[in-house]
């Protein structure tokens, strides 16, 4: 093996304001001294709102040219040639992984050149180990990439890219790996029974990782009583925002002083906004919309409470074990979530945070006055959640866990 791994990471798009886990991962495993490069199948999307750790990847990103150019088409007739039956072969199995998904299976199609050119790229740039963060299209496109260059492939499980696809397509894809990578034990046990290819012991469970030095407990108490809690997250039902703004209600009409920031962007910006004017929150709740990390550390620093209210959505869809959990905590802010999917694996229930029933407003409610009304509460489980942080989700130690599995994969 050589002395300086070579990893390529295969993302859906590259930069994406949700996915700051995967930067500081990229960024921290390049430090251990791997040489990750980051290929991206679509460019990133126009947007005002970024992260500033971005620039330290840029020149390491790769993006595909567009469709029906000569350098897609030279990567084609180049594997063609050489190899036609593995050129074959890596199209039939990218069909066969989506078939229970005609919408997936459509941008597979329009994704198999820009895969092929990847993987001559990665022959070119002599690559040892792709990783693919999300069991999705990207993943596929390191598939193709295997199977036209016998490079290894792991995949990395999160959450709606098993919770809320067809199960037979995610199987599909796990079987086919390398590797297999996720975030809590929940997920292994998951994947294990959704894919009796792995065993529990053979999937590997490498939690997100903050750096305790950016996450600075450094606390700004208001200039008056007023209570301070802020959530983070996409505007989607399996965030639980709905009952936030609900609980907010029962805690109006009860008294209660506070001021509730909701940071994020999706599609239930209008039906939330409409649910906090039709309850008369407009003065109390606010959507703050997207934020860059440094806004988001600075709400961090001058909130009481964090509260993420999780649920598993009608879709299936729902959280792994929100980053933002782990960001509160490094902060020192006192949590409340649900038990949903691997929280109880990071939060325990009157130790280090609370935890309450998910879509129960009401238990939400008291959890929420609870902490209001006893300041040595809130002291206590955010000393206790920093520690957790400490203790087990520090990048240091988790980019190091990581690379051991690159390592172990490529034979070390």
């Amino acid at each position: 093996m050589p002395e300086q791994l070579k990893v390529a990471y295969y993302l859906p798009r590259f930069p994406r304001l949700t996915e700051t886990f995967i930067l500081r991962e990229m960024i921290h495993l390049r430090e251990l001294g791997l040489d990750v490069q980051v290929f991206s199948l679509a460019p990133p999307l126009p947007s005002s709102t970024m992260h500033q750790q971005v620039q330290e990847m840029m020149p390491y990103v790769h993006y595909s040219p567009f469709l029906f150019s000569i350098k897609l088409l030279l990567a084609q007739f180049y594997f063609l040639f050489r190899s036609p039956l593995k050129y074959i072969h890596a199209f039939i199995r990218a069909i066969w992984q989506t078939m229970p998904e005609p919408k997936t299976l459509m941008r597979v199609l329009i994704m198999f050149p820009k895969s092929v050119y990847f993987a001559r790229q990665l022959q070119e740039m002599k690559v040892d180990h792709i990783h693919a963060h999300f069991v999705w299209v990207n993943g596929i496109a390191a598939q193709i990439a295997a199977d036209l260059t016998g490079i290894t492939y792991s995949l990395h499980a999160h959450a709606w890219d098993i919770f809320y696809r067809k199960p037979e397509s995610v199987r599909r894809q796990l079987e086919l790996a390398t590797a297999i990578v996720t975030v809590s034990e929940y997920h292994r046990i998951y994947l294990a029974n959704l894919c009796p290819r792995w065993h529990p012991e053979d999937i590997h469970i490498v939690h997100y990782g903050l750096d305790p030095i950016e996450f600075t407990p450094e606390h700004v108490p208001s200039e008056d009583d007023t209570i301070h809690i802020m959530s983070v997250g996409r505007l989607e039902e399996k965030k639980g925002h709905e009952y936030l703004i609900d609980a907010c209600k029962l805690l109006s009409t009860r008294g209660d002083k506070f001021q509730c920031s909701i940071v994020g962007r999706g599609r239930l910006l209008e039906s939330l906004q409409a649910r906090i004017n039709e309850l008369g929150l407009q003065e109390c709740v606010k959507l703050l919309g997207a934020m860059n990390q440094t806004e988001v550390q600075n709400l961090y620093r001058h909130s009481d409470i964090f509260v993420i209210a999780c649920v598993i959505a009608k879709s299936g869809d729902r959280d792994g074990m929100p980053n933002v959990l782990l960001e509160a905590m490094a902060m020192q802010v006192p949590i409340i979530t649900t038990p949903v999917t691997g929280n109880p694996e990071l939060v325990r229930d009157g130790d280090n945070g609370l935890l309450v029933p998910e879509r129960d407003t009401h238990a939400l409610a008291l959890a929420i006055e609870r902490l209001i009304n006893d300041p040595s509460l809130r002291s206590k489980l955010g000393q206790a959640g920093h520690q957790t942080v400490l203790a087990g989700f520090d990048i240091h130690q988790t980019a190091a866990q990581l690379a051991g599995v690159f390592r172990e994969i490529c034979g070390d």
